[in-house]
């Protein structure tokens, strides 16, 4: 499978569950819909395609070269219902507005305190309005003895954000999340992200992405990631082996602020 195939998959199995969990949460067209953490962008552009010409969807970011790839994404699709601003949970500009919805995707993981995160953005959030995440969580990551290579791989990453100070099981936390901060949770799900042969992985693009926060935070060396082969032998191990890997487990919540 070329390069471009692959991330074809790849993407598809990552936005399927974000498109199914915003639908089913009841995301609707003509929502004002606010993104937390929009980093470049694609769970805002995502949003954007479901409100509608008559909906909008504000995302914000602290990075700001994340935010100029999603403003370029969305004038390459020519997406002119989602802005982006540069702010933080808890700084957000005093004009932005109420919503009818809070959504966010893989950036409570990254909050000394998700309680408070959530809670800080609840004064944003219309009466009855919904608040939807999804976060992953490395309780899917275990022992693969056909695959030691994905499975060291898998590790490699999850260390890497734990030692950072990431919650790596922000995922089963959620329910918790969202009952301490006073919201009515309508649904809890989750689900395995399975890779095999035929679906590939991207394990050695992950590992590309963070291989300087990987090697700077002692989690592994240059040479023991050896990343100028790391795809080839990823590819040659899933082929051989003939066998599932859990590649992740995602959790989705949504629910509700009452009056």
């Amino acid at each position: 499978m070329n390069a471009k195939g692959l991330k074809a998959i790849m993407i598809n199995q990552r936005e399927d569950f974000t498109y199914r969990l915003l639908m089913d949460a009841g995301i609707k067209k003509g929502f004002r819909i606010l993104d937390v953490g929009c980093g470049s962008g694609d769970v805002t552009l995502l949003a954007a395609e479901i409100v509608g010409a008559d909906g909008e969807v504000i995302g914000f970011d602290t990075n700001e070269a994340a935010l100029d790839i999603a403003r370029n994404a969305a004038a390459e699709r020519r997406i002119i219902n989602a802005k982006f601003v540069k702010a933080e949970i808890g700084g957000l500009p005093q004009d932005i507005g109420r919503f009818d919805a809070i959504i966010g995707r893989r950036v409570l993981m990254y909050q000394p305190d998700a309680t408070h995160s959530v809670k800080s953005l609840l004064p944003y959030l219309k009466t009855n309005g919904l608040v939807v995440f999804q976060e992953s969580d490395s309780m899917g990551s275990f022992k693969n003895m056909d695959l030691p290579l994905h499975t060291q791989a898998q590790a490699w990453i999850w260390d890497t954000v734990a030692k950072e100070g990431g919650n790596v099981h922000i995922g089963s936390n959620l329910y918790c999340v969202f009952k301490q901060a006073g919201l009515t949770i309508a649904q809890v799900r989750a689900e395995a992200v399975l890779q095999t042969p035929e679906t590939g992985s991207d394990l050695a693009w992950v590992v590309k992405m963070m291989l300087p926060r990987i090697i700077q935070s002692g989690t592994a060396t240059q040479k023991e990631i050896d990343i100028d082969l790391l795809e080839e032998r990823l590819n040659s191990e899933r082929q051989n082996a003939d066998a599932v890997f859990v590649r992740d487990m995602t959790f989705g919540i949504w629910g509700t602020m009452q009056a």
